[in-house]
Formats: C-alpha cells, sequence, structure tokens
C-alpha cells in the first residue's frame, strides 16, 4: 500500500471514529488504562498477527507509533480545559522537520495536528499555535532558544522533535533531558516525538530512557516507517523528497500518528498529578537555561565588531568583516555554565574564531574554534566556554584567530545558566 492508500485509510478509520462521537473519558476500555508503555503488539505474549486489509495495516502503523502513553492525566487536564473554553497553547519545538521544510507551513505535522486539535477539542479561536521548529537546530540550541520561542507563548503542551538533529553523545543527552525538566517543572504537558532519516538514523535510543524515566507520552515515527518499510508497505521515497523530511504525504503521516495519540488519549486511565522522578537520566545541567542577543546584553567594547548578521532568527548578534581590524569584542556577565552561539559556515570566507575567557579576574580558558564545517547545517551552533560550580563574573574577548584576521565570522549570542 503506498502512502496514499494509507492516508485514505487513516480517512476511513477517522470518520468511522467520528460517527462514534466523541469520548469525554467516562466509557474507557480497561484493557488501554495506564501509561501503555509499549504498543499491544509488543505487550502481548501471543505472535503478532500479520494485518491483511488496507484499515489493519493502518491501526498496526498508529500502534506501532504509539510507544507509550505516559502520565495520561496532564494531556487529558490540557483536553478538558481546551473543552471548556479557555485558552491553550500547542507549541512544537524541533529542527527543520518541524519547521516544515519540504512542507511548508501549512501542510507540516505540527500545524496539521494542531488543526486536529483545535477541530476536536476547540470552542472556536481558543486553541492557539506556537512552531518553535528551526532548521539545522539540536537540543543543544533547543535549551538555550526555549525561552525566547516557546516558553514566551505561555504553552500548555510542548512536542519535542530531535531525534535525527542528536548525536548520541553526553552533551546532546544532557541538553534534551534539560528540555524535558525544564518544562516539567513549569507543569507544561511534555510529548516526544521520534524522528528518522533514511540512512535509518536516530537518535531515539536515549530519548525513550528519558521518557520512560519520566513517564511521557511518546510517539515514533522512525517505529512504525521501521515496521511498514520491513513489510514493504512503503518505501522511503513515497515518505519523503530527500534523505531526512518528510513530503506533503510524509507529513500527513506523522500528523496522524500525532492525532491517533489525542483521539485515544482520553479512553486511558487518568493516574493522578505528575510527579518528577527523584533521580535524573544523564546530567541535565542546562536546566532554565537563558539565551541573550544584542537586544539583551551590551559589549564592554565592539571592537572590530559589528552590530547584526545573515542568520535567519538569529540576526540580533555581531559580525566581524574581512576588512575590519582585530579588535575584541567584550562582554562581561555573570554565569555559572556560558555558551557562545555562532554561525557556523559550511563554505566562504570564514575564519576561527580566539576566545579568551577569565572567572573572577582569574585567567580561565582562551583558545581557537573553527566555525567552517563543510559537513555542517550552515546555521547556528553552540560551543561551551566556560563552567564553574556557581555564578561566576566572567570577561569574555572574542577576535580573530592569528592568521584568520581577514576573513568573516558572527557570534549570534550567548547561552548561560545561573
Amino acid at each position: 500500500m503506498n502512502i496514499k492508500k494509507m492516508l485514505a485509510a487513516i480517512l476511513v478509520c477517522t470518520m468511522l471514529a467520528s460517527l462514534a462521537g466523541c469520548s469525554d473519558g467516562s466509557d474507557k476500555d480497561s484493557s488501554e488504562s495506564g501509561a501503555s508503555a509499549v504498543s499491544s503488539a509488543e505487550s502481548s505474549s501471543e505472535p503478532e498477527k500479520i494485518p491483511e486489509t488496507d484499515e489493519e495495516w493502518n491501526d498496526a502503523m498508529l500502534k506501532k507509533a504509539m510507544v507509550s502513553y505516559g502520565n495520561t492525566s496532564m494531556m487529558q487536564n490540557v483536553i478538558k480545559k481546551a473543552q471548556s473554553g479557555e485558552e491553550v497553547t500547542l507549541a512544537y519545538l524541533g529542527g527543520s522537520i518541524t519547521e516544515g521544510i519540504s512542507a511548508g507551513p501549512d501542510d507540516c505535522y505540527a500545524k496539521l495536528s494542531y488543526d486536529h486539535f483545535a477541530e476536536t477539542f476547540g470552542t472556536g479561536d481558543n486553541v492557539k499555535f506556537c512552531n518553535a521548529g528551526l532548521s539545522g537546530t539540536p537540543s543543544k540550541l533547543g535549551i538555550l532558544r526555549l525561552d525566547r520561542d516557546v516558553l514566551s507563548s505561555d504553552p500548555d503542551v510542548v512536542f519535542i522533535e530531535f531525534a535525527v538533529n542528536d548525536g548520541n553523545d553526553p552533551d546532546h543527552q544532557n541538553a534534551y533531558e534539560s528540555i524535558v525538566q525544564t518544562l516539567l517543572k513549569k507543569n507544561i504537558a511534555v510529548v516526544l516525538l521520534f524522528s528518522v532519516t533514511a540512512e535509518d538514523y536516530s537518535a531515539q535510543d536515549y530519548m525513550k530512557e528519558i521518557g520512560a524515566a519520566y513517564n511521557l507520552p511518546m510517539i515514533s515515527y522512525c517505529d512504525a516507517l521501521r515496521y511498514l518499510f520491513e513489510n514493504n508497505r512503503l518505501t522511503w521515497e513515497e515518505f519523503s523528497d530527500d534523505q531526512s523530511h518528510p513530503n506533503k504525504e510524509g507529513h500527513k503521516l506523522v500528523a496522524s500518528m500525532i492525532n491517533y495519540y489525542f483521539d485515544t488519549v482520553m479512553d486511558q486511565e487518568p493516574m493522578g498529578d505528575y510527579i518528577l522522578p527523584p533521580e535524573n537520566v544523564y546530567s541535565p545541567r542546562e536546566v532554565n537555561a537563558h539565551m541573550v542577543e544584542n537586544d539583551g546584553i551590551t559589549p564592554i567594547s565592539l571592537g572590530s565588531w559589528t552590530e547584526g548578521t545573515d542568520v535567519a532568527s538569529f540576526d540580533k548578534g555581531w559580525h566581524h568583516s574581512p576588512d575590519a581590524g582585530n579588535e575584541p569584542i567584550v562582554f562581561e556577565m555573570d554565569a555559572s555554565f556560558l555558551y557562545m552561539i555562532y554561525k557556523e559556515a559550511k563554505t566562504g570566507n570564514y575564519g576561527k574564531l580566539h576566545v579568551k575567557v577569565t572567572a573572577d579576574g582569574e585567567d580561565y580558558d582562551e583558545c581557537d574554534y573553527e566555525v567552517l564545517s563543510p559537513s555542517g547545517w550552515g546555521n547556528a551552533q553552540v560551543q561551551n566556554i566556560a563552567m564553574m560550580p556557581s555564578t561566576t563574573k566572567y570577561h569574555v574577548e572574542i577576535s580573530m584567530a592569528e592568521g584568520d584576521e581577514e576573513t568573516y565570522a558572527a557570534i549570534l549570542g550567548f547561552g548561560y545558566t545561573e
């Protein structure tokens, strides 16, 4: 069955569900209650039945994607809030897939699933939308822009999608868990979404670890696609026009998996107030991190640098031109962990950054950082430049490295924890 037939099957299932009426949670199937950590096929000791009809394949796909309902009460409370007419905001944080590259802002999974939620549970225009997907950004940058791009919209729900942008290293693991903790500590419902590339890369394994520990809902279109591919029900070329981004039909398929979660979560047994686990999974050191740009911090000296950059969504920084000289731009700020956000270039006349840091008046570190990365995304990148156990006064001087004085560079901002 190709992707258009799959979507047709989804439409049939949706129509049948609508004829049955919307659930208010009062008629619950005890076999589906609780946190449902794995799909029904995986939780059964019986051999998995191979689907036969298009509708059965569609149902199997949706259940493969539904890794866990997590703590059901958080989303159920949001749905009840929307149904009562109160304002509810759904936010989506991720990379270019969430942004809607290859599909557009109106046809991406985020907008499609938001539309479904608003039409199903809203009472007019009381359900709001925030798409904080940004091309080329991993969770290391996601935690820093969380304040600006997500929390500023006062969300009730945040979907997190970084599985193809993150590595499996400690920096990404710590940042991802930091996003989860920051949101949960603000009583925001969190849903984890796991993507995959054409080469079958996904960082979902460690993300599932975090999701299980925090008892979160998890939706894996990675697992669903693998299931369909293995059974020759779909090809990557039907799902995507490149190596990672769903096409319009692919986004519809991903949205159907999220909509299935929305449509079935009220049928799950309520689980009471959410309680954070007593222990971390990794080392979420960036909890409640912040980001500042040139409208939030004034350099002690601009040196040979000029305000403004050419990077989308990060134009409030500072840039160095090849003919500007090489006087450092100088900042002072109070922080414990300090991160430099800079433009990563794929090609062009870009040079290494030379960064000198002092902490409370004492020499801390001085080194060069490469910004030219032909294999990178050519967007914003993050570098930890200082870390102390408590708030410290940092003095930071940034210039071009020796031999690269006549090159271009851009500082996009700073991230920090207090």
